[in-house]
């Protein structure tokens, strides 16, 4: 043992400090005794009833009066923290749920030596590492006081020393002057340490310091002293280790909550706060997943929210060795058991030096974890902030449901490298360009496209990408020509450009009469019976009209149909051309798929990039700073544009403007209101249809001249060129709730001159961070499906899918997962993006004005109240007025407020108020009472699966909504598969509670029935959020969980706090205007039931009477009902069987023909399922076709399937 050590070890305070307690070491038969995990799958949360696991504190009998008062210490502050509760048998706590203890909780006395760290401490350099971790990390402040403390004076070399060797030493025992020179300008610093894993997880020497005031980076190149500091400190001439901090017993708690693993019988709680054992736990189940992450602060942020965390002391020390002879760190090799997950999350970085290091480190760690048979995903953090720590701590109370959904949202390695070389979601990595160019104007350069195939033009935005088309429609008038995309004033600009004819301006009957047509993508299934082949289809703006085509709720009711017709138009398309100036693989990929095989595409890239701008950055919380200079400029006889991705935003502001009242009424100096009136004039959704509007945006370079404020949303977001000089600036404000860096870069830029920008972008996403990671969007989507199949007992296997095709559904979820990763940092990746474009950035701070934020606010109010008495006094319509609306593309505002009026009246039995309308909530509450509805319900009898297993169906009017939904919908992504919800509900135990409830009776918050809904709702936490999308923070009361699932069914709950027995006890019960308003509604809805059941009786009676005369008159059946067809209409009237009609129909079938011949070769499973998408006539009509077509093929299919006349049927 050398001297320092020595020295140490017989100083009584090096006793306290390093070993302040005496653990019990926790025996393999104690962890034995735990029960194994219960929930393995989601399909084992359906079938399986639980028990709830109890667990239970038993603390030492103490051994004297002092280890007593200790005892009591620990127990005392628990209690207060609300961690024990009532008593159990002797010497037993239960364990409840237990919030994040504030500073204010934390042990008055017998702290940990190991840390004087506190929240109030006299020294100020204590208070600042205390501040340093528990508030600037979010690390709970017993963590903190386990694991940190502050060193001073010789304390900083005893520890930072401790393992130097002899020859570190003068003969006369001092320190040599190297080490006291490196380390003289410590004064203060903090040092952390964790629990070893090589001795029985006893205290380890290790640990690692940050000084106050750290010394500057010595450059061994140069020989000098660089600026970057050194920020930590190790001890040198030892290994680094690695950090496994001690933990409390309501952080046990909550990570036994998080991954649903009982905890043991028996745990000790030393004097100082640690539970121990905590780590020997971990390792014996290798079930709880672990991240790894770099540094101690990071770690304690990570455990504070309940996962298991350990720390590295850099990137590159979770593995040893060189890359040639590699292996996992000694010290996490005991963790390390077969199969255990292992998350690596390090920081978010933007440097590339940096970023290729992160990787190769990553990347290697995961090597040397998969080497032990373990698994490895990689957690990438959003930015902007830079650790896992900043990031908690900046979202604040929503850190919980944000990180677990990016833990959640991890990547494999495989798909982690992938993600690293395409560097971002945007651009051509797969496709390489044909041709290259850099021109100001690409129609210069490219006069002239390839005759057929697909074409795709990557060109920035202003490059002329549809003057190519419009020259070739010049040069080539009788070449038939579709144009499609996905906004109206998109279609309706390149229609005039093109000379093309509108849809909305001819009738669907005469569409294929045209020439050249420009129709929506979401008119396209009325093309179905009436297809032909195109000689040029061109898709502008064509990654925004694919995200469109698949995920845009105005596609939802046709997708399929509208997937189908697409795909035939593709396919005989002679050319396809592909524009867009963020032309991506995914885009080209998924058009590929629907092109005749063995076809490569053809790509012109134009170089040249539309920047070259000069753009202010804002980085507030909000966007009152970048309002008020808008309003500003305004003022000063600015002309000005304003583009947003929110149209409640650009409705309150064109709201405040054309009020005429100023940002701060309290000025005497303001101007009288007819002396600042503005013209004001705003397009988005609303009213982008209109008559005004439409003459506008075709005369748009004219009709600006007239106005002083242009303001619009993503309705003009494309397709809309202003050339001419107006406006003196653009502004851009966005809220990271809709669209991608890529779509905000197409709005501001719809103005071409070189004017100033200035641009605000939320700090993050409203609702937190989205999923990216495309194969886990489409696990979920296909195990809820496949879930709601179970249960109202169709197939499992088919009924998990719909009609759509893989690489569909693949594309789908790959767009989905793209525009979560650009919005979860949309400031980020839009800045970026404006700067490879050549824009230079100008920042101007985070400030706000408050001023500015209650204009706007009083704004929103006034839209709110005036909409809500105008819905309110609108004209009453019937059914079939309503009806027929919902299939025009565009409606006055009247007609919107009176479709609203039906809907709402409809909806609830009940006249129209404005009330009502603001309780409506835009259709959300009705959403919610069907839902409680359900929940209410009787749920059937216990059925039996074909593999034994015991489970409840949903009730009938929860299963025949999805059954109804399938039937209705051909696409899986567009299912919402109620009966999943209602089985979590029910599993939950939300049934009985909420019959209670609704029959009056009052709750407090420590009952039985609803610590259990709160503790499976914990332990179950995972599949709460993907079942119901709602977030179950593990720090949560019962209560607050409780009130989060009633809010979900239009519920809430009022309190009332009686004195009882000299106590305040609180009793929750419902909201009585809620319950009395649901039972209204839901009476309503049951009426509506037995109307419909007895008209359909009716009609059944009807029937079968007039077919018993048919019968017994003329000895016929009666006449059947003509089919319904896919536009909704029927053929009562009879079918008009022209020559051109049939033509169009054999053409579609031929089509489907040739894809039956290429699907032989890949079995007949393939053909059948190709089949099994048709309707009968068009399946007999694709097999008298195969057949005259291929006879061979044809024989070998009959061979190989002699049942296929079945599949006729």
């Amino acid at each position: 043992m050398g001297e320092a050590k020595r020295r140490r070890l017989l100083d009584p305070n090096y006793g306290q400090s390093r070993q302040p307690y005496i653990r019990q070491k926790i025996t393999k038969t104690i962890l034995n005794k735990q029960t194994a995990k219960e929930i393995a799958s989601v399909f084992d949360l359906i079938i399986d009833d639980y028990e709830l696991i109890k667990h239970h504190l038993i603390l030492p009998v103490p051994s004297d009066q002092g280890d007593a008062a200790d005892v009591i210490n620990i127990i005392d502050p628990l209690e207060k923290a609300g961690e024990l509760g009532a008593v159990l048998p002797k010497n037993s706590l239960p364990l409840t749920p237990i919030p994040l203890i504030s500073p204010s909780v934390a042990p008055p006395s017998n702290q940990n030596p190991n840390s004087q760290l506190a929240p109030n401490h006299t020294s100020a350099t204590l208070s600042n590492h205390w501040h340093e971790w528990v508030i600037n990390s979010g690390v709970d402040p017993i963590v903190t006081e386990l694991n940190v403390r502050s060193l001073s004076g010789s304390e900083i070399y005893e520890y930072l020393l401790y393992a130097l060797p002899h020859t570190a030493r003068r003969n006369d025992g001092r320190l040599r002057d190297s080490y006291l020179q490196r380390y003289a300008h410590i004064n203060s610093a903090w040092w952390a340490s964790g629990l070893d894993p090589h001795n029985d997880w006893l205290a380890m020497d290790w640990g690692r310091m940050k000084p106050d005031n750290p010394r500057a980076y010595w450059d061994k190149e140069t020989q000098e002293q660089t600026q970057k500091p050194v920020k930590y400190e190790s001890p040198p001439k030892t290994p680094n280790r690695v950090t496994y901090l001690r933990v409390p017993l309501h952080i046990w708690k909550l990570v036994s909550l998080r991954y649903d693993v009982p905890m043991p019988e028996l745990i000790t709680v030393t004097p100082e706060g640690e539970a121990v054992g905590f780590w020997a736990w971990v390792m014996a189940h290798p079930e709880i997943p672990v991240c790894l992450t770099e540094g101690e602060k990071k770690a304690g942020s990570l455990l504070t929210l309940g996962f298991v965390a350990i720390a590295l002391p850099g990137i590159w020390n979770g593995r040893v060795g060189n890359e040639n002879l590699e292996r996992l760190h000694p010290d996490l090799v005991p963790i390390a058991q077969k199969g255990r997950k292992f998350t690596i999350l390090f920081d978010y970085e933007t440097k590339p030096k940096t970023k290729q290091q992160i990787f190769q480190a990553t990347r290697r760690t995961a090597a040397t974890i998969i080497q032990q048979g373990c698994q490895c995903e990689v957690a990438l953090l959003p930015g902007p902030e830079k650790g896992i720590d900043d990031w908690v701590v900046a979202l604040g109370k929503k850190a919980d449901k944000a990180v677990t959904t990016m833990i959640a949202d991890a990547l494999t390695i495989k798909e982690y490298q992938q993600r690293f070389f395409v560097n971002r979601a945007r651009g051509l990595r797969k496709y390489k360009p044909n041709c290259v160019v850099n021109t100001r104007y690409l129609s210069t350069v490219i006069r002239s496209l390839p005759q057929s195939g697909l074409v795709g033009l990557a060109s920035d935005m202003g490059t002329g990408k549809t003057e190519i088309l419009a020259m070739m429609r010049f040069d080539n008038p009788d070449l038939s020509f579709l144009n499609n995309g996905h906004r109206v004033t998109l279609l309706k600009n390149l229609s005039d450009r093109l000379q093309t004819a509108i849809y909305s301006a001819i009738s669907c009957g005469d569409w294929a009469k045209a020439k050249a047509l420009s129709i929506t993508v979401d008119s396209l299934y009325k093309m179905a019976n009436d297809l032909q082949a195109y000689d040029i289809l061109f898709i502008d703006e064509a990654c925004q009209y694919l995200a469109h085509l698949l995920k845009s709720k105005t596609c939802k009711e046709h997708r399929g149909a509208i997937l189908e017709v697409l795909e035939y138009l593709v396919y005989n398309a002679k050319l396809v051309v592909l524009a867009d100036a963020h032309l991506d693989d995914l885009t080209i990929e998924f058009f590929m798929r629907m092109r005749p095989d063995g076809e490569k595409p053809y790509i012109i890239k134009n170089e040249y990039r539309s920047g070259g701008r000069q753009v202010y950055w804002y980085e507030g919380k909000n966007s009152s700073a970048i309002v008020a200079e808008f309003h500003a400029q305004l003022m000063s006889g600015q002309k000005l544009m304003m583009v947003s991705d929110s149209k409640r935003f650009i409705k309150k502001l064109e709201r405040a403007l054309n009020d005429g009242t100023s940002i701060d009424d309290s000025d005497e100096t303001s101007e009288p209101p007819e002396d600042r009136k503005l013209r004001v004039w705003a397009i988005h959704s609303e009213n982008s249809g209109s008559e005004e509007n439409v003459i506008f945006i075709r005369e748009i370079n004219i009709a600006i001249k007239d106005i002083d404020a242009f303001l619009i949303t993503p309705s003009l977001s494309s397709g809309v060129d202003i050339s001419s000089y107006h406006f003196d600036a653009v502004f851009g404000v966005f809220h990271a709730v809709s669209q991608s860096a890529t779509e905000c870069a197409q709005q501001l830029w719809r103005y071409r001159p070189d004017v100033p920008m200035y641009v605000w972008v939320a700090p993050r996403p409203p609702f937190g961070y989205a999923e990216t990671n495309a194969r886990r969007i489409k696990e979920k989507i296909l195990q809820k499906n496949e879930m709601t199949a179970f249960l109202i007992r169709i197939n499992r296997e088919t009924g998990k899918r719909g009609a759509e095709k893989d690489w569909a559904l693949d594309a789908s979820c790959q767009i989905e997962g793209q525009r979560n990763w650009s919005i979860n940092n949309l400031r980020a990746d839009l800045r970026s993006l404006l700067e490879e474009m050549g824009n230079t950035i100008i920042p101007l701070g985070d400030g706000g004005d408050e001023a500015t934020s209650r204009w706007m606010k009083a704004a929103g109010i006034a839209i709110d109240e005036e909409h809500y008495r105008k819905v309110a006094n609108a004209k009453d319509i019937d059914s079939r007025t309503y009806n027929s609306r919902q299939h025009q593309d565009y409606l006055k505002p009247e007609e919107v407020l009176e479709c609203e009026k039906f809907r709402i009246q409809d909806t609830y039995g009940m006249s129209v108020t404005p009330e009502l309308v603001e309780q409506d909530d835009g259709g959300r509450l009705i959403k919610k009472i069907v839902a409680l509805e359900a929940i209410l319900a009787t749920p059937l009898d216990m059925v039996t699966d074909d593999q034994g297993r015991e489970f409840i169906p949903p009730p009938a009017i929860v299963a025949e909504r999805d059954k109804s939904e399938r039937e209705r919908l051909a696409i899986c992504t567009d299912w919402s598969n109620h009966s999943t919800a209602w089985l979590m509900r029910h599993r939950l135990g939300l049934r009985a509670v909420l019959m209670d409830l609704m029959a009056g009776v009052e709750i407090k918050g420590d009952e039985a029935m609803i610590q259990a809904l709160a503790d499976f709702s914990k332990r179950n936490a995972s599949h709460v959020k993907g079942i119901l999308n709602l977030t179950i923070p593990l720090s949560e009361s019962p209560v607050w969980i409780l009130g989060q699932f009633l809010w979900q069914l239009g519920l809430s709950t009022e309190s009332r706090r009686p004195l009882l027995d000299g106590q305040r006890v609180r009793y929750y019960r419902l909201n009585t205007d809620d319950v009395e308003f649901a039972q209204q509604v839901l009476e309503y809805r049951q009426k509506q039931r037995e109307d419909r059941e007895r008209k359909r009786q009716d009609e059944q009676e009807r029937n079968a009477a007039h077919k018993a005369r048919m019968q017994a008159q003329y000895g016929i059946s009666a006449p059947s009902t003509p089919p319904i067809n896919e536009d909704g209409s029927n053929n009562w009237g009879g079918l008009d069987t022209d020559a051109e009609l049939s033509d169009s129909w054999w053409d579609k079938v031929k089509y489907y023909a040739r894809l039956a011949i290429e699907r032989v070769e890949y079995g007949v499973e393939s053909v059948k399922e190709l089949l099994s998408t048709l309707t009968i006539d068009q399946r007999c009509g694709v097999m008298l076709e195969f057949e005259d077509f291929d006879p061979n093929k044809f024989a070998q299919l009959v061979d190989a399937a002699p049942d296929w006349v079945e599949w006729m049927a």
